[in-house]
C-alpha cells in the first residue's frame, strides 16, 4: 500500500496521466472542428461574391438582353454596373453562358489549400441557382443545405 508522507503535496502520476488523456481527447475532437469552421468562413467569401454576381448578371440581362459571358479580370465594375470586389481565398474563372438564358461560373480555392478539402472548385449555375463543389467533403461540410 502506498502511503503519502505527512505534509507531502502534489499530484500522483495517475492523476496527471488522466488529465493529459482528457486534454488529448478534447484536442482530437476540437481541432478538426476548428479547421472546418475556419474553412466555412473562407468559403463565405465565395458565397458573398456569387450573391453580388447574381444581381449584376440579372441587371446586365435586363440592359442587354443576354447574360454577360467572358472573363472578369480584376473583378472591377465593367462590364457590370457594380464592382464585385477582389477575392483573396478564391480565383474566379470566366463566366460562361449556355444556349438557354443561363450562366455558369467556377471559382477555385487558392493556395495554401486546406488539408481536408484540397484546392476545391465551387461552381454556380443560374438560373435556377445550382451550387456545386468538386470535393465530397466540401459538398458535405461547406455548401448550404
Amino acid at each position: 500500500m502506498i502511503s503519502r508522507f505527512k505534509g507531502a503535496k502534489g499530484f500522483t502520476l495517475i492523476e496527471l496521466l488522466v488529465v493529459v488523456l482528457i486534454i488529448g481527447i478534447l484536442a482530437a475532437i476540437a481541432v478538426p472542428q476548428y479547421f472546418k469552421v475556419v474553412e466555412k468562413g473562407k468559403f463565405a467569401e465565395s458565397m458573398q461574391w456569387i450573391n453580388g454576381a447574381k444581381g449584376a448578371q440579372e441587371r446586365y440581362l435586363a440592359r442587354n438582353g443576354i447574360y454577360y459571358s467572358g472573363t472578369l479580370g480584376s473583378q472591377t465594375a465593367p462590364p457590370f454596373d457594380v464592382g464585385l470586389g477582389a477575392m483573396t481565398k478564391f480565383s474566379v474563372g470566366s463566366i460562361q453562358t449556355t444556349s438557354t438564358p443561363a450562366w455558369i461560373i467556377l471559382m477555385t480555392r487558392n493556395s495554401p489549400c486546406p488539408a481536408v478539402y484540397g484546392c476545391y472548385t465551387v461552381s454556380y449555375a443560374a438560373p435556377p441557382g445550382t451550387l456545386g463543389c468538386t470535393s465530397t467533403d466540401c459538398t458535405q461540410d461547406l455548401l448550404p443545405n
